[in-house]
């Protein structure tokens, strides 16, 4: 068996040590296994439950050096980061720079086609809620060859317009749902556009200060590398980190770590102040639904018990990272792992046995 070790970090705000006690023993349980049983590098786990904040940390920041992860230490969380910029799109609107319904093309160069299926245009609304006919990657992502350890690197704002002159959508946008890391990162360029920010600035300025959220960023400083945890993929090799250009940045360009990410799970539950609380709560409307499909703006609905509860997972070359509020009963979830073994279950199974105390 895998020697593993653990470590329990505690913001003392108002639970019993008995709630402490079968929490710890459940999310022990869950971590262990996912560290043991599927061989996952080292796992940081976040708790909100009744004004109290817990932290959690399973095996290791790297192999061998024997660093337990904990609520400071840094991941790569990757699509979480569309519910920032989901976020971002919402202040946007709160302070009138935008419209939800407006068209893509208002925040395009001219030289770009109208994008639009049977007289309907593609708006910034059908880029977060993933309905706008955009397909999952553009065609030229992979021409000629890209560095499969870091993809994304290199895939320039340019490159993406090229792409979207050539094209011709196949569906009325706002009629169906198709995950798009593309429309996400267009999302993404059009922020930066508008505001002449780069998608860090952004991020910083209008989410992390109001939610004294201090390690969240795009761009891993010097004085952060000794916090940043190594990633390794599914098979245990070493996977070097993922740098997303300006072009996919909003898709899933951001670092963060246990302590920021509860901080930001508390301000969508009603802690966010001002502008800002606003534009959380715009992105929580619900704004598509389709089958078992349901989602407001970035934020996905799930139901890992009974309750609806607001959702994102994310995945880079050596990571693994998940996300789950359950705005009614006001507890959240996040787990980070330094591995490409996905941690949903893990998480689901948690929230679940949340929802039942």
């Amino acid at each position: 068996m895998k020697h593993t070790f653990w470590l329990l970090f505690l913001i003392p705000m108002g639970v019993g040590c008995v709630a402490q006690s079968s929490l710890e023993k459940e999310v022990d349980q869950l971590a262990q296994s996912y560290i043991n049983e599927k061989h996952g590098e080292g796992l940081s786990v976040g708790v909100l439950l009744d004004g109290r904040t817990y932290f959690y940390g399973y095996g290791e920041t790297a192999k061998g050096n024997g660093k337990v992860p904990d609520a400071t230490t840094l991941f790569e969380i990757g699509s979480i980061t569309k519910t920032f910029t989901s976020t971002l799109l919402g202040v946007a609107v709160v302070t009138g720079k935008v419209k939800l319904d407006d068209p893509v093309n208002k925040y395009l160069p001219d030289s770009i086609p109208l994008l639009q299926y049977g007289g309907r245009v593609m708006t910034l609304k059908d880029l977060a809620n993933h309905t706008s006919g955009l397909p999952r990657m553009p065609s030229n992502f992979f021409a000629p060859v890209v560095d499969l350890q870091d993809p994304y690197r290199n895939y320039s704002v340019e490159k993406l317009f090229v792409f979207l002159r050539q094209l011709q959508l196949s569906r009325t946008p706002g009629s169906q749902y198709e995950y798009s890391n593309m429309g996400a990162g267009l999302l993404g360029i059009i922020l930066q556009r508008i505001y002449g920010l780069s998608y860090e600035d952004l991020v910083v300025q209008n989410i992390c200060l109001p939610l004294d959220m201090r390690d969240t960023r795009v761009v891993i400083r010097k004085e952060d590398s000794a916090s940043f945890a190594k990633g390794y993929d599914a098979t245990g090799n070493y996977n070097s980190p993922w740098n997303l250009s300006p072009a996919f940045a909003g898709a899933g360009a951001l670092r963060s770590t246990a302590r920021d990410m509860m901080k930001y799970a508390q301000g969508n539950l009603g802690g966010g102040p001002g502008i800002l609380g606003r534009a959380i709560q715009l992105t929580h409307d619900p704004t598509f639904s389709q089958g078992n499909v349901e989602l407001g703006l970035g934020w996905h609905y799930i139901r890992p018990g009974e309750g609806k509860v607001l959702f994102h997972n994310g995945g880079t070359g050596g990571f693994r990272t998940y996300l789950a509020i359950h705005p009614e009963k006001k507890f959240a979830v996040v787990m980070l792992a330094n591995s490409a073994v996905p941690v949903d279950k893990e998480g689901n199974e948690l929230m679940k046995w949340l929802e039942k105390k």
